[in-house]
């Protein structure tokens, strides 16, 4: 959820969101359990403060409601959201947000200072905080000023594309508890990250009943949730340490709503009394993140080795055998599902997929960036005494889909002439290695979950010095196609940075993946649907 928006390559249990859009809200039923698996799990209850991985964000998002509500076309929903109204002025400068009538869990009416205390924190929280400089945050916001109990106005810096600033910055914030937080600073509030006492008052559709670390998480309904009520009581996430773990949970009854893992795809039929339906994933990207920094591997700084690489994925082979055909290729940093941001060219490539697989070439632009095979050697040096082309890619556990996804990927690299290396990590342990400055990692496989980024500009991820560009990559150009998706409306100019970006590689792109989601037969597919984090979920026959 972009809001950290690294998370595990494979969802392969939907946290929920159980909210309702109907009008009409069943009544209240007493549980529903649902798995987080590897590497999925909750680890922080704090907003700003945590790695913003789904597990944290979607826990975040059910205590403290957003400013602005953000479908599943990426667009604002004004009827879901916190905020009533934005209006610009000022040659899109000023940004004025009017507030509906909303509490606390305690009462308490929530005010625009409440909303201010977010983005204060934020800015305290500097360069720590995990979307900074995505959205123009904290940075581009000359000032703040409370207008009254339900309005305030935003000034930026600069003339900036509203729809870019409105999904991307605003978004961003939050109405967050100060009375109950006792100012206390950010070093501090960190430190207590997982203590329930920090979430005892809240203004989302539950409250927190227990939490273990590492095992579970209880909400509770909120009777004072001033949104749409949930029509849960009680909703209960239990979290495992591998996909499989939770899939046989659902199977035995201890779990209601779970994704089938793609391992375990042939055993959905042991699920026939459930229903189903299917997801594209979330608007998401997946991608390799190689590290420019590491000397070991400086031949990455060639975009004709990065180019090769790319030619050499056969992601439809991918979606095949690792996903058994529920995926979407991905060529590029704009999501290709939905379809709202992505050029003409490149929903033309994610439909002929075989366009981007080129092994032949692949093979020619590394004899064109210097290496060559030697007689009796399979893999491509440099010289006859070189070291060979050899890379290590680190990626989370928990998942064997990942496992498969890295033996294709090792076969067809071998297949050109390009040794790799396969690691397996904790998801907590490889966020680590990634945060590390100069840290000796070569590549690492994630993914990033474009929210509270909707608009997917790629600024803090590809930037010169953004918060998550942990491979530090660095290209003039594209610093300025970023600045452009941010300061001129239209799709011109996020246009250009696909091009761009396409053609450069930043990272490696790869596809992304669908599920088959799996819920018992007492829940309608609206209430599913409402449990699965901004994802779209069609109803299979």
């Amino acid at each position: 959820m972009n809001r950290f928006r690294i998370v595990g390559v494979i969802v392969a249990f939907a946290a929920a969101i159980p909210l309702s859009c109907s009008a009409r809200l069943p009544a209240l039923r007493t549980t529903t359990d649902v798995g987080l698996s590897s590497p999925l799990n909750v680890n922080s209850l704090l907003p700003v403060f945590n790695n913003q991985s789904i597990g944290n964000a979607q826990i975040n998002e059910l205590l403290y409601w957003p400013l602005l509500w953000i479908g599943h076309r990426i667009t604002i929903r004004w009827r879901k959201s916190f905020a009533r109204s934005v209006t610009v002025s000022d040659h899109d400068r000023h940004y004025v947000v009017r507030l509906k009538r909303w509490r606390w869990s305690d009462g308490r009416p929530i005010t625009a200072a409440d909303v201010a205390y977010s983005f204060d924190l934020i800015r305290a929280f500097g360069t720590r905080y995990l979307n900074y400089d995505i959205g123009g945050i904290p940075g581009i916001v000359r000032r703040i000023t409370v207008l009254g109990p339900r309005e305030f106005r935003v000034v930026t810096r600069r003339s900036v594309d509203p729809d870019w600033f409105e999904l991307n910055g605003l978004s961003q914030l939050m109405a967050l508890p100060r009375f109950a937080w006792k100012g206390e600073s950010v070093d501090e509030l960190y430190a207590q990250q997982t203590d329930p006492r920090m979430v005892r008052v809240v203004d989302g559709p539950y409250r927190l009943a227990r939490f273990v670390l590492g095992r579970e998480v209880v909400l509770v309904h909120n009777p004072d949730f001033s949104g749409p009520p949930a029509p849960l009581r009680r909703l209960v996430y239990r979290m495992y340490t591998s996909s499989e773990g939770a899939f046989w949970s659902l199977r035995s009854g201890h779990l209601d709503v779970g994704n089938i893992p793609h391992a375990l795809y042939r055993a959905r039929t042991l699920l026939h009394s459930m229903r189903s339906c299917d997801t594209h994933g979330g608007f998401d990207i997946n991608y390799i993140v190689l590290n420019f920094s590491n000397p070991r591997v400086a031949f990455l700084r060639n975009v004709r080795v990065r180019r090769a690489l790319q030619y050499a994925i056969n992601e439809q082979l991918i979606i095949d055998v690792a996903f058994n055909g529920f995926g979407t290729p991905g060529f590029n940093p704009v999501p290709a599902y939905p379809t709202t941001y992505l050029s003409p060219l490149l929903r033309h490539l994610v439909h002929h997929p075989a366009l981007m697989y080129r092994p032949a070439r692949a093979r020619r632009l590394l004899r064109e960036a210097g290496w060559r095979r030697q007689p009796g050697r399979g893999w491509m040096r440099r010289n006859v005494r070189g070291r060979p082309l050899t890379l290590t890619m680190i990626f989370p556990s928990g998942s064997r889909t990942e496992v498969i996804e890295g033996d294709i990927l090792k076969e067809e690299w071998r297949a050109i002439g390009v040794d790799l290396h396969l690691r397996e990590l904790p998801f907590n342990l490889l966020l680590a290695k990634l945060d590390a400055p100069h840290g000796s990692w070569q590549s690492a496989y994630i993914a990033w979950d474009y929210e509270p980024d909707y608009y997917p500009t790629g600024e803090g991820l590809f930037n010169t010095g953004g918060g998550t560009n942990y491979g530090h990559y660095s290209n003039p150009r594209l610093d300025r196609l970023i600045e452009d998706t941010n300061d001129e409306p239209g799709r011109k100019p996020l246009y250009a940075y696909e091009r761009f970006s396409l053609r450069h590689l930043p990272v490696l792109f790869m596809p992304l993946q669908g599920n088959i989601v799996k819920y018992r037969s007492r829940l309608t597919l609206p209430e599913v649907q409402s449990t699965l984090y901004h994802v779209a979920c069609r109803p299979r026959p």
